[in-house]
C-alpha cells in the first residue's frame, strides 16, 4: 500500500511489486555479517559469518541457466544479478574482500560444520585409508571497526542501488528490506533511510485471503495467494494467530526519528491526514506528490476494511478477536 503511495512522489524510485530486496535481514545476511564481525567478534564467528555471505550471494545472485550447469544446483530465483544490472555478485565479493584484513591456510575445524555431509564423509575416508592427512582451509582473519564497516557497506549498497535509479531518483524505495521487529541495525547500514511500517486488523488479514470481495491490485495472481496462505499458516486458525501475535509481539516501539508506524485503516480512511504525516516524516513538501491518485486510490482500499464481517463462518474470527483483542481496529 505504501509503496504504490510513494510510486506517486516525484524522483521515487519504487522497485517491481515482485522485488523484495532481503540482504539486510536474510540469514547470512549484512546485519548477520555485523553482528559477527562488529557486535560479537570472533576469529571463529567472523570467518564463519563471511563463509556464509560468500555463499548467500552464490545463491541469490545468478539467475539459473543451462548456460552455466553450477547455477542449476545453487541459484535459488531471487536473481540479484539480473536486477542489478549483471554486477551484483562481482560488487558483493568486491565488497567481502574489502573486510579482510589477511587470509591464511590453517586446518580449521570449525568450517565443517556448514560442510555437506558427503564431503565430510569422503574426507573421513581419505584420513581413514591415509590418502590425506590434514585438510587446510583458507581462513579469512578481520579486524575493522564500526565506523570502516558501516561506511563499506553504505558505500557497497550505494554502487548496488546506483545501478538501477535513474539520475533524476532522489529516493530508492525498497519492499520489505527492514523489519519492524528491531530496525535500527538495518537503518544504520542502510545510507540515509528512513523505514514505514504498516499494521493492519488481523482479522482483515485473514478474511483477505480467506474470504470473497474487497479490492485485490492487479498484480496480485493466484500463486501469491497461495503462497500468503502458506506463509501465513492459514489453514489452521490456532497456528494463524500464534503467528500473528508473536510477531504484533515483536514489534518495538521506535524512539528513533526514522521509523513511522501506520495503521492500514487511518491510512485509507483518514487519507489527507495520513499524507501530512508522511510529507513530515519524510521532509517532503505536498508538491512532491505529483501524481495523487494515479496508483493508490483509498476510495477502492476501502473496500478492504470490515472485510471479516463477510465471512460466512465467524467462528475463525471469534478467536481472532479472543485471542488479538488489543490489535483490532475499531471504527
Amino acid at each position: 500500500m505504501v509503496t504504490d503511495l510513494l510510486s506517486e512522489f516525484e524522483g521515487y524510485n519504487v522497485p517491481h511489486y515482485n522485488f523484495e530486496f532481503n540482504l539486510l535481514r536474510i540469514q547470512g545476511g549484512l546485519i548477520d555479517l555485523k553482528h559477527a564481525m562488529i557486535d560479537n567478534w570472533s576469529p571463529v564467528r567472523s570467518d564463519a559469518a563471511l563463509r556464509r555471505f560468500k555463499r548467500l550471494v552464490r545463491r541469490i545472485g545468478p539467475k539459473a541457466s543451462v548456460s552455466s550447469p553450477s547455477s542449476m544446483f545453487y541459484s535459488n530465483g531471487m536473481n540479484y544479478d539480473e536486477m542489478f544490472q549483471g554486477q551484483f555478485s562481482e560488487l558483493s565479493y568486491e565488497y567481502m574482500s574489502s573486510l579482510i584484513q589477511s587470509s591464511f591456510l590453517s586446518e580449521w575445524p570449525y568450517q565443517m560444520i556448514d560442510d555437506n555431509p558427503l564431503k565430510q564423509f569422503a574426507q573421513r575416508l581419505q584420513v581413514q585409508f591415509r590418502l590425506k592427512r590434514q585438510f587446510l582451509t583458507q581462513v579469512h582473519l578481520t579486524s575493522i571497526d564500526e565506523e570502516t564497516f558501516v561506511h563499506r557497506t553504505n558505500t557497497y549498497l550505494r554502487d548496488l542501488f546506483g545501478l538501477i535509479g535513474a539520475k533524476s531518483d532522489r529516493v530508492m524505495v525498497t519492499h520489505n528490506a527492514l523489519e519492524p521487529f528491531n530496525p535500527t541495525t538495518g537503518l544504520t547500514l542502510l545510507p540515509d533511510s528512513k523505514l514505514i511500517t504498516v499494521q493492519r486488523d488481523p482479522r482483515d488479514i485473514y478474511a483477505s485471503v480467506m474470504a470473497s470481495g474487497g479490492y485485490t491490485p492487479g498484480y496480485e495472481t493466484n500463486r501469491h495467494w497461495r503462497m500468503k496462505v502458506a506463509m501465513l499458516g492459514m489453514d489452521d486458525i490456532q497456528t494463524f494467530c500464534d503467528r500473528q501475535l508473536t510477531y504484533y509481539n515483536q514489534i518495538k516501539s521506535s524512539k528513533t526519528n526514522n521509523v513511522l508506524m501506520l495503521r492500514y485503516e487511518d491510512v485509507v480512511l483518514n487519507y489527507e491526514e495520513a499524507l501530512n504525516n508522511i510529507y513530515e516524516f519524510l521532509g517532503e513538501d505536498s508538491s512532491v506528490h505529483s501524481k495523487k491518485g494515479k496508483v493508490f486510490k483509498p476510495e477502492l482500499s476501502k473496500k478492504n476494511i470490515g472485510l471479516w464481517r463477510d465471512m460466512p463462518d465467524n467462528k475463525n474470527i471469534e478467536v481472532i478477536q479472543e485471542m488479538m483483542p488489543n490489535y483490532l481496529f475499531h471504527s
